[in-house]
């Protein structure tokens, strides 16, 4: 029992931690802490793990002593390095890269690291670095704390909320011009927004369904032309948007597809590159369809060009130039068309051509 007026005497405090530390009973205790602790020799293998970094079901390897850190997490990029971690290009603006190089210059490294996992899933990770020396050796202490859950809240509420207000701002502009506009135009814009209110609750739902892999997609005929035009209908209706010129070139064809999904990644293409284009700079929309191999193509171009640094990052989850809390877009259009959708994401920037944004999305049968 407890007793508050009783104190060990230092030198039997001292005893116990040093037993404690030197006993195969301290590295058990660790396996069972929140964070991931990992110590890493100086060139980068791991030598001490406390438990593996994911799932059991999801381990890519049991034996991550000796691997380095991108190979022991299941990073996607791996691959891409000819050397595996930290070789790849992607690798030098990743989280985890940058706090190991402060340590390897002496110093304590703190940043935030987005890993796409090779199962599909991914991490966002809280990283502490610290060098240190033992028997003449240096080594890095790594701390790694999973945020994801905490960023994910973030990024929805932080979504959500603006979109809502982006909503509420319509409504505000209809007020102050309802004397100047048709009756005919007031319904189109209270229908239009209706709709949008609605779709982004579905939306949040949509999201957080994604981000928990609980999504149960519902496969539909969907008309290509009327969805493209009805995405560039309602966000020229938002305020901010209500100014710029889009020029859309549409197909008619209809295609088997989830629209929920559809109209998310289409809403998100074309906001995104309307706030990464000035006033005057037209965006370009296009969707069409293609007989011989079934696929429907949705293309958006903008006059900007997105430098290297961002292009390594573009798909990351919360990664975005707006600020904190947001960056669902360019990764929910990733996500979205390639799991869901089962098609395919490709972009290229130019600094005279400007960027280009194409999905490219089978016709799937409603039992998909």
């Amino acid at each position: 029992m407890f007793d508050p007026t009783i104190k060990s005497d230092p030198a039997i405090l001292k005893t116990q931690s040093s037993l404690i530390l030197q006993s195969g009973l301290f590295p058990e205790l660790l396996r069972d802490t929140p964070n991931i602790i990992m110590i890493l020799n100086m060139h980068r293998q791991v030598v001490y793990l406390n438990r593996h970094p994911v799932a059991r079901d999801e381990v890519v390897t049991d034996q991550p002593p000796g691997q380095r850190p991108g190979e022991c997490l299941g990073c996607i990029n791996v691959e891409e390095g000819e050397l595996g971690c930290g070789s790849s290009e992607f690798c030098n603006v990743c989280g985890f890269n940058l706090a190991l190089s402060a340590s390897e210059g002496g110093q304590q490294g703190k940043e935030e690291c987005n890993i796409s996992l090779r199962n599909g899933g991914s991490l966002t990770l809280s990283v502490f670095t610290k060098p240190f020396e033992h028997l003449g050796e240096l080594f890095i202490f790594a701390a790694l704390e999973d945020i994801s859950d905490r960023k994910r809240r973030q990024m929805l509420e932080n979504i959500f909320l603006h979109d809502i207000m982006n909503s509420a701002a319509i409504l505000q502009g209809l007020n102050e011009a309802f004397g100047e506009l048709s009756e005919t135009k007031i319904k189109q814009i209270l229908n239009d927004v209706s709709a949008a209110i609605s779709d982004e609750v579905q939306s949040y739902r949509l999201i957080s369904n994604v981000e928990t892999q609980t999504l149960r997609p519902n496969y539909e005929e969907v008309n290509i032309g009327e969805i493209t035009e009805e995405v560039v209908r309602s966000l020229g209706n938002m305020q901010k948007f209500s100014k710029r010129k889009v020029e859309l070139q549409k197909s008619g064809e209809n295609i088997i597809t989830e629209r929920t999904l559809l109209r998310r990644v289409l809403i998100n293409m074309v906001k995104n590159a309307l706030e990464a284009t000035g006033n005057h700079d037209p965006v370009k929309v296009i969707s069409g369809y293609d007989p011989q191999t079934r696929n429907a193509y949705f293309t958006v171009k903008n006059p900007q060009f997105i430098p290297r640094s961002s292009q390594l990052r573009l798909f990351q989850k919360a990664y975005s130039t707006k600020g904190e809390g947001r960056g669902w877009g360019a990764y929910s259009i990733k996500v979205l068309t390639e799991k869901y959708l089962q098609g395919i994401v490709r972009f290229q920037t130019d600094e005279q051509e400007g960027t280009t944004f194409t999905i490219t999305i089978p016709s799937l049968s409603q039992t998909d």
